[in-house]
């Protein structure tokens, strides 16, 4: 882990300085371990969420602009000796300490290595690349220029995104390296047929993240992505949801020889695109679900919205001092006390069983939590009840 005797990281990731400096609502952020800001400018933090402007020279078309490619548009126009070279010099900028710890997330979306997944607004990527191979060869078949085109994008975004991380873990070894929505499961098929949803992720998006082993190879740390949107709210569904996409993320964490990689989950407070802040239901589908299935972290993500009046501070200041602060504590209290008494410290707890209903929460009759000059704490210790429940439901994962 990253720190010791710490089996369950939570990261608050959003600009919310204005909070204090604009609407004078100092917010309680103490039940997080790293406290970071995306916003441009903030620099040598514990984790560094690296945006498609701040790291080497990063190929893309702007949206609804087939005719304004931005660094060539595509990954086989540009080149990695220059895009190294670039992203050596934001690194310094970025994490000027060459031996910090931390967490570099790499936030690029505009593309996605797997031709078949460039779909809707990404299948620019595909047209392109389509019309530089028929430069090249006039006379191909329609099927044999797909294939040409295929071989070549994923090709060059294999070489582009490896190279990424291997200089990333060259020059800042300390930093756990991936990519945020990497992996993905694409179980998003609750909308309008909510009843009959199982969160599985479809056999053939298995199959696909298969082919990216090389990726999962290459990357220190997983990103995927747990938010929800507003019509999962308080459902079991949501819980399927989140389920289903951690388990193939921790499928994957396990890809290749030696150790499995952490898995630092990406939430938010609230529903997707509103402000709603979750409810107790949800906050156990979605930080409950992470920790019972053994991730290393939680990283809670924001913008700017968290932070433009004086009332949404405050609400988001008196959610972390109630219903999301004390979970929160619960949970990193209950994972620390079975990470002590199964695993000595030197791992963490996950479930036996992935698909149980079993949570690593803070029984109410050995312990409580309380408001003590306006900071949560744990009183109590585990039971023999407790341990006995640890014992059954969960094993260890160690670190090493």
């Amino acid at each position: 882990p990253l720190y010791p005797k710490k089996p369950v990281l939570f990261v608050w990731n959003a600009p919310t300085q204005d909070c204090e400096t604009q609407e004078r609502v100092k917010l309680s952020l103490d039940q997080f371990d790293i406290v970071s800001s995306p916003a441009q400018g903030v620099v040598g933090q514990a984790l560094t969420l690296f945006y498609k402007d701040r790291l080497g020279i990063y190929p893309y078309y702007e949206a609804e602009a087939e005719d304004a490619p931005v660094n060539g548009g595509l990954p086989q126009s540009v080149i990695l000796s220059q895009h190294l070279e670039k992203m050596s010099k934001d690194l310094d900028t970025y994490i000027p300490d060459r031996k910090a710890k931390g967490l570099s997330v790499i936030d690029w979306r505009e593309w996605r290595p797997l031709w078949v997944r460039n779909w809707a607004g990404k299948s620019v990527y595909k047209k392109k690349t389509r019309e530089l191979v028929t430069k090249k060869y006039p006379t191909m078949s329609s099927g044999e220029l797909t294939a040409a085109a295929t071989e070549e994008f994923e090709l060059a975004a294999r070489k582009f995104l490896q190279g990424t991380l291997r200089q990333g873990k060259n020059l800042r070894p300390n930093q756990l390296w991936g990519f945020y929505l990497f992996p993905d499961c694409y179980n998003y098929d609750y909308k309008g047929k909510m009843e009959s949803y199982t969160g599985l992720c479809p056999a053939v998006e298995i199959e696909r993240n298969h082919q990216l082993n090389w990726l999962w190879n290459e990357s220190t740390a997983l990103f995927p992505s747990i938010y929800l949107d507003p019509e999962l709210r308080s459902t079991d569904q949501g819980r399927l949801f989140v389920l289903n996409r951690l388990k193939e993320a921790m499928r994957i964490a396990s890809v290749g020889d030696g150790l499995a990689r952490p898995v630092y989950v990406y939430s938010q407070p609230t529903f997707r695109d509103v402000m709603t802040l979750l409810t107790e239901k949800d906050l156990v589908s979605t930080i409950g679900e992470s920790v019972a299935l053994g991730a290393a972290g939680v990283i809670f993500w924001g913008d700017f919205s968290y932070a433009t009046s004086q009332s949404g501070c405050s609400d988001l200041n008196n959610y972390f001092r109630g219903p999301m602060g004390r979970y929160l504590l619960n949970v990193t209290t209950a994972a620390k006390e079975c990470s002590q008494k199964l695993c000595k410290f030197n791992g963490r707890c996950l479930r036996r069983a992935p698909d149980s209903a079993v949570f690593l929460h803070l029984s109410p009759s050995t312990h409580k939590i309380i408001s003590q000059s306006g900071k949560l704490k744990v009183t109590g210790s585990p039971g023999q009840a407790e341990l006995k429940a640890f014992r059954q439901h969960f094993k260890c994962q160690c670190y090493n």
